[in-house]
């Protein structure tokens, strides 16, 4: 009798420790699931915040690099010593000019990004202008293209007053340049089709440019051989960059306008193609005047120099003796 009621007493016991040990586990289960929890709950807090931080400022750069549009020049003239430029790029921003790296002139755009100023110039002199705004006090956004003021040589005192006009191109490198204003006041032009720029580099790459009164495509020759064809632009406009490289020396250049009726016109210009042993390539902005045609040179940031070269039309008289 003893026997059983020992017995029984240790199963009561092991029982209660069995139940304890339970407790125990569930207890430490439960710290564990809650600690558990709130490590989760951290980390996700943690993350949401990082990741809504970078978003934002993902976003923020995205909208930033959105409103990055270049700055655009639209027209350039000259009118008593007075250079006048147009142009757009952001609203109600300060567009700063600088002539040779100095700061000259400063504007702000209106609330369509337009903007127009007025430089005085020398008119003996040449000038070659930048164009920079800041969308941001960190977000400097430079125009592409350059204007270059190019004063005719004097050929005595006497002729000063009557002296032809400047010439005014905006260039970018790898791209035709825009003629605003020429010296022989006036384009090649025949029927229609006007040749404007030749630019070309060291390389021998060479794109021709000009416009035409009528859509069609241009063909362009170098000494009556074919080395380029294009369409002409909406606007009239029409460039070809040819993909064979011109030989230095001398060459004679056409252009014709072709419809499906075959050629209907064709302009043509004595071209020479420079090298870096004529003149001096130390200089950063260098011309050769020549008696109907003009050709610029100036040095890139990048290495490398860069020429354009414009025509006279032919009915123009020589600015520089032969």
């Amino acid at each position: 009798m003893k026997f059983l009621e020992s017995l029984v007493c240790a199963f009561e016991i092991k029982e209660l420790e069995l139940r304890s040990r339970l407790l125990s586990m569930l207890i430490t289960g439960l710290i564990i699931a809650i600690v558990l929890l709130i490590a989760v709950q951290i980390t996700q807090t943690v993350q949401d915040q990082f990741f809504s931080d970078t978003s934002e400022q993902n976003i923020g750069d995205n909208e930033n690099l959105l409103t990055v549009k270049p700055v655009l020049i639209k027209s350039v003239s000259e009118s008593e010593n007075i250079l006048s430029i147009n142009g757009s790029g952001h609203p109600k921003i300060p567009v700063t000019f600088t002539n040779f790296g100095t700061a000259i002139a400063q504007v702000r755009s209106d609330e369509d990004g337009l903007w127009s100023v007025d430089l005085p110039v020398e008119p003996n002199e040449p000038m070659s202008i930048r164009l920079m705004e800041y969308i941001s006090a960190d977000t400097p956004v430079m125009a592409d293209e350059t204007i270059y003021r190019i004063p005719a040589p004097m050929v005595d005192e006497a002729s000063i007053d009557q002296s032809p006009p400047a010439l005014i191109i905006a260039t970018v490198p790898g791209k035709p340049s825009s003629v605003f204003q020429s010296p022989f006041r006036g384009l090649p032009t025949s029927g229609g089709i006007t040749m404007g720029s030749i630019d070309y580099d060291e390389s021998g790459g060479v794109i021709f440019s000009g416009t035409s009164a009528q859509p069609g495509r241009i063909r362009v020759f170098a000494n009556n051989t074919a080395i380029g064809e294009g369409a002409v632009g909406p606007l009239g406009r029409w460039n070809i960059m040819s993909p064979d490289t011109l030989p230095a020396g001398q060459l004679e250049i056409g252009a014709a306008h072709i419809t499906e009726n075959g050629i209907q016109s064709q302009v043509q210009v004595p071209f020479e193609r420079l090298t870096l042993g004529r003149g001096d390539r130390s200089q950063a902005l260098e011309v050769f005047y020549m008696p109907f045609s003009w050709q610029v040179r100036r040095r890139l940031v990048g290495g490398g120099h860069q020429y354009t070269a414009i025509f006279a039309p032919r009915e123009a008289e020589a600015i520089i003796p032969q």
